[in-house]
C-alpha cells in the first residue's frame, strides 16, 4: 500500500507513469511476435492460425488489447496523482518538470 502526501506525491506520479510508458514500450514492441503463422496451407492451419491471432492480438478483446488496456488505466491513474497534486498546491510547471511522459497513442 501507497500512501501519497503532498512530500511524496511527485515521485508517486513519476514512478506510476514511468511504469505505464514502460509496459506500453514493451507491449508495442512485442505485438508483432504475437502473430500465429499457420503450418501449412490447408484450411484448417490458415483457420486455427487466424483464430490464435485474433485471440493474441487482433481482436477488441484479445490479451493484448486487454493489456494495453490495464496500461491505459495505470496512465490514467498517473493522471489522477497529478490532480492530487495540484489539490496539494503543485503548480502545473512543477508538476510537468517532475515527470512528462510521452505523448504517443496507445
Amino acid at each position: 500500500m501507497v500512501t501519497v502526501n503532498k512530500d511524496n506525491v511527485l515521485e508517486v506520479r513519476k514512478i506510476i507513469l514511468m511504469a505505464a510508458e514502460d509496459a506500453r514500450e514493451k507491449l508495442a514492441s512485442l505485438a508483432p511476435s504475437l502473430t500465429v503463422t499457420a503450418p501449412a496451407g490447408d484450411n484448417i492451419s490458415t483457420t486455427s492460425a487466424a483464430v490464435w491471432t485474433g485471440n493474441l492480438v487482433g481482436n477488441p478483446d484479445s490479451h493484448y488489447a486487454r493489456l494495453m488496456q490495464y496500461v491505459t488505466n495505470v496512465f490514467e491513474l498517473g493522471l489522477q496523482i497529478e490532480q492530487a497534486a495540484k489539490d496539494y498546491g503543485y503548480t502545473d510547471d512543477e508538476i510537468a518538470a517532475s515527470f512528462q511522459p510521452q505523448q504517443r497513442q496507445m
